[in-house]
């Protein structure tokens, strides 16, 4: 966890440091505003510190990065559809959804319902083991821009619509319409030169169950912190 302080002290040295003019900013997490048919995509990785009682039990490629690739594209009447990619080579996780936004000054917000298909497959450590879900996320962000940097926060509910894991081809669970959790994430976007922008988040998981982690097969019935910093350049 020690690592994880650059996280804290590296985005205010690049707010100090960094003087471009943000006037038209392809921010990424800040809701701005899209022309129809505008294109805005971040490329990323993110890196989770799971909970004792997991991480003891993790293989490697549990626990490897989480990497992301994320679209917007611009809609009339100020929606956007959201797009997105997520693999730590074990599981994929695809994302696709609606967003509206509304700008006030400097401030923004964003409503969306995003929908997920992610699977699964683990042959190796001795697993041989399959998982294939569906799930939805209801979101709200909130954003400032404050003209050489936006900052955003986002909150997140996870609903498990459906989950599907077999062992050896048979199936040993089944669950379907659970909330599952939330999510709350804050995230700073600064520019570094012409149209490329930095993001740096950090996002509180508080959930029964966490993708990533799910040959894990944990029985624990209760909800677990996993927090999770992201590094991320905005295209």
């Amino acid at each position: 966890m020690k690592n994880f302080s650059y996280f804290i002290f590296l985005p205010l040295f690049l707010l100090m440091a960094n003087r471009a003019s943000a006037q038209s900013a392809d921010y990424f997490m800040y809701p701005r505003p899209l022309d129809i048919n505008e294109f805005n995509s971040s490329i990323g990785v993110g890196l989770v510190g799971l909970p004792e009682d997991q991480a003891e039990e993790a293989s490697t490629m549990i626990r490897a990065p989480l990497l992301n690739y994320q679209v917007l594209f611009g809609l009339p009447s100020d929606f956007q559809l959201y797009g997105a990619a997520h693999t730590n080579i074990a599981t994929f996780h695809f994302t696709l959804g609606p967003k509206w936004r509304l700008n006030i000054g400097n401030f923004a917000l964003a409503l969306g319902y995003d929908f997920a298909y992610w699977f699964g497959k683990l042959e190796q450590y001795g697993f041989n083991s399959e998982v294939r879900g569906w799930s939805s996320y209801p979101n709200l962000t909130l954003g400032y821009d404050f003209a050489r940097f936006a900052v955003s926060v986002k909150g997140t509910l996870i609903i498990l619509n459906s989950l599907d894991e077999l062992q050896d081809d048979i199936e040993i669970s089944t669950d379907y319409e659970t909330v599952s959790g939330g999510s709350l994430g804050f995230y700073i976007e600064q520019p570094l030169w012409k149209n490329n922008y930095l993001l740096l988040g950090f996002k509180i998981n508080y959930t029964k169950f966490y993708y990533p982690t799910w040959a894990l097969y944990t029985t624990f019935n209760r909800y677990l912190y996993i927090p999770e910093f992201i590094l991320g350049f905005n295209l």
